[in-house]
């Protein structure tokens, strides 16, 4: 035991020995000016875990983010209603309406059309579940989006941020074979583009007589495209022609310096007459102008107008400029309006489900405004357009009458109107080359 005891001592006094070995020679080490050692980091603090024992209530909680909220605008509203509606205070929604108009005319605000605000929560004690807006942004058109932020003295500032897309000819042809709107479809042409084909065509042509298989359309248009290739945007008709049974009909766009747009035929004529003969989009004539037996009353009766079948609140149209003589109930007819457009003609809408917000009776409107929506008022066996032509008193078929001419363009502008015609061909060439 005794010998055990001292081998233990000897074996520690040897480890002491050889550890003050080593802490001399790490002290005596030369040392070099030139070497710079690098500092230690800091040491790394292990998280503290919450046992569940200490008081959280003390903790900093973290502050919730802004949120982007997509809008999308209903019939009736406005801006400010639909901010409210979002949490936003009164005063902050007048602010910013305000800022808003400054580049944007909030008449012109319309359903569908889609509105996008950031929202962080407000922490004003007085009122803390008031939302703060921190930016809004619609797009004012398909190139121009309006963007609003919030300022640091808590003002509102907004401007226009335009977008930049590539621009190009697109030049759709088509045979008629069943239908119009299927061959257009068929052949690539846009639904919105083919609405305003039948615009144009519509003072001429009768879609539901005149259309035959074997007629050709022609149509010329500029499209819009992102940086992806994605088409964004086909801007108006700039060139049309339909081929029916032979004869030749085409129109070109011009602008004149007041910045309104018209089709015109090579002699400068305006495809306008003083009255649209369909003043609807898409509609199936379904009872023309004449003796029929009556579908309610189940006698044969004189029927003074045509009528277009459509979905109910399919917009109606303003056959042409004129005032509002008529508006409101009228018996059979239901919902009813009546257009004076001059000392010859009168035009009349029935069986309308509502009016355009905003119509009343001496109010002006412009050809192809939309007055009213298809619907079933009024003695009727289903939604559709009631539409009558009033010449000097008496109730003509809108369909045959003889309607003056539009408006030709003056000299000067015939001139600047020449110079189009005289690009078309080699831009359907350049379309039909690449």
């Amino acid at each position: 035991m005794p010998r055990q005891r001292s081998a233990t001592l000897i074996f520690i006094a040897w480890l002491f020995i050889l550890g003050g070995t080593f802490s001399i020679f790490e002290v005596v080490l030369p040392s070099h000016e030139h070497n710079v050692i690098p500092e230690l980091p800091e040491p790394i603090l292990a998280p503290k875990v919450d046992y569940g024992h200490s008081d959280s209530s003390s903790a900093p909680s973290k502050a919730p983010e802004p949120k982007i909220v997509q809008l999308m605008v209903k019939q009736g509203d406005t801006l400010m209603k639909l901010l409210v509606s979002n949490g936003v205070d009164k005063q902050q929604a007048a602010n910013l309406v305000s800022s808003v108009r400054k580049q944007y005319d909030l008449r012109f605000l319309k359903a569908g059309q889609k509105l996008k605000i950031t929202l962080a929560p407000d922490y004003d004690e007085s009122a803390p579940r008031t939302k703060k807006i921190v930016a809004f942004s619609l797009m004012k058109n398909f190139a121009q989006e309006v963007y609003t932020i919030r300022t640091a003295e808590d003002q509102f500032t907004s401007e226009i941020i335009k977008k930049s897309y590539q621009l190009s000819d697109v030049h759709v042809t088509g045979r008629i074979t069943t239908s119009l709107y299927k061959s257009a479809v068929d052949s690539g042409l846009p639904l919105k583009t083919l609405m305003e084909l039948i615009r144009i065509f519509s003072f001429d042509v009768d879609f539901q007589r005149e259309i035959q298989q074997g007629d050709t359309f022609s149509v010329l248009f500029k499209s819009h495209k992102d940086d992806h290739g994605k088409v964004v945007h086909h801007d108006s008709i700039d060139w049309t022609k339909m081929t029916l049974g032979g004869k030749v009909i085409e129109y070109a766009r011009f602008t004149s310096k007041n910045g309104f747009n018209d089709y015109y035929d090579r002699h400068g004529k305006s495809v306008k007459k003083t009255l649209m003969r369909t003043p609807i989009d898409g509609a199936k004539l379904t009872s023309r102008f004449g003796k029929r037996r009556h579908p309610i009353l189940g006698f044969t009766k004189m029927h003074r107008g045509v009528d277009f079948a459509a979905s109910k609140g399919t917009p109606i149209m303003a056959a042409g400029d004129g005032v509002i003589e008529s508006l409101g109930r009228n018996g059979p007819y239901g919902k009813y309006i009546r257009i004076r457009h001059n000392s010859t003609y009168k035009t009349a809408y029935a069986h309308l489900s509502k009016y355009k917000k905003g119509l009343r009776k001496g109010r002006r409107v412009r050809q192809g405004a939309i007055i009213g929506y298809v619907g079933s008022t009024g003695r009727s066996t289903g939604p559709h357009l009631h539409y009558e032509v009033i010449k000097n008193g008496r109730k003509t078929n809108p369909l045959s009458v003889r309607l003056p001419a539009g408006n030709r363009l003056n000299q000067k502008d015939l001139k600047k109107f020449m110079k189009i015609w005289s690009t078309i061909d080699e831009r359907i060439l350049k379309v039909s080359e690449g």
